[in-house]
């Protein structure tokens, strides 16, 4: 797949198959996270991968909080469905925040197409930080939750989502 196809063909997928990925696919994955521009080199990341009882206790956490916001109950589903939860920390903390959480974007990007060339799907979720405390509980990790990406097989490839054209986003 060509690089133009991996950005076209990118969605956030919601519904996956029972199928699992391999530790190989997921180091892979992880690896081309890791070529991500970052501020200074900073490289702000740290992840855990979460499958099974791990990764379906961190979906429980959410379902306990889905009151709190109505997408909250779906994303616990799609995490109980998908069969890799990868968990990104924030591993720095010393006044550059807004830097390494861009930084941090771009490796989750990465990540994301990295998923879409390989033939699984991906989700990029955020709705972990509501759980960011029961998250270090469950995985031991005492470092910032702030994001997290599930992989998988897509069970189908949803169509492209409107996008704003060129001139609605230019600034005059």
């Amino acid at each position: 797949m060509n690089f133009d196809d991996v950005i076209l063909n990118r969605r956030s997928i919601r519904k996956y198959l029972d199928e699992d990925v391999s530790s190989d696919d997921l180091y892979e994955i992880i690896q081309f996270g890791i070529y991500a521009p970052s501020a200074h080199n900073r490289q702000p990341w740290k992840v855990k991968i979460l499958k099974d009882d791990e990764k379906n206790l961190v979906a429980d956490a959410l379902f306990a909080k889905a009151s709190l916001d109505s997408s909250i109950s779906n994303t616990a589903r799609i995490i109980k469905e998908a069969p890799v939860l990868i968990v990104v920390f924030y591993d720095k903390g010393d006044g550059r925040r807004d830097n390494d959480m861009l930084s941090i974007g771009a490796f989750m990007e990465n990540m994301h197409l990295k998923c879409t060339e390989m033939g699984y799907g991906s989700l990029w979720i955020a709705n972990t930080n509501y759980v960011k405390e029961e998250i270090s509980e469950i995985t031991g990790v005492s470092l910032e939750c702030v994001s997290s990406l599930a992989v998988g097989k897509s069970l189908k490839t949803p169509k492209m989502r409107p996008r704003k054209s060129l001139e609605e986003i230019m600034v005059k």
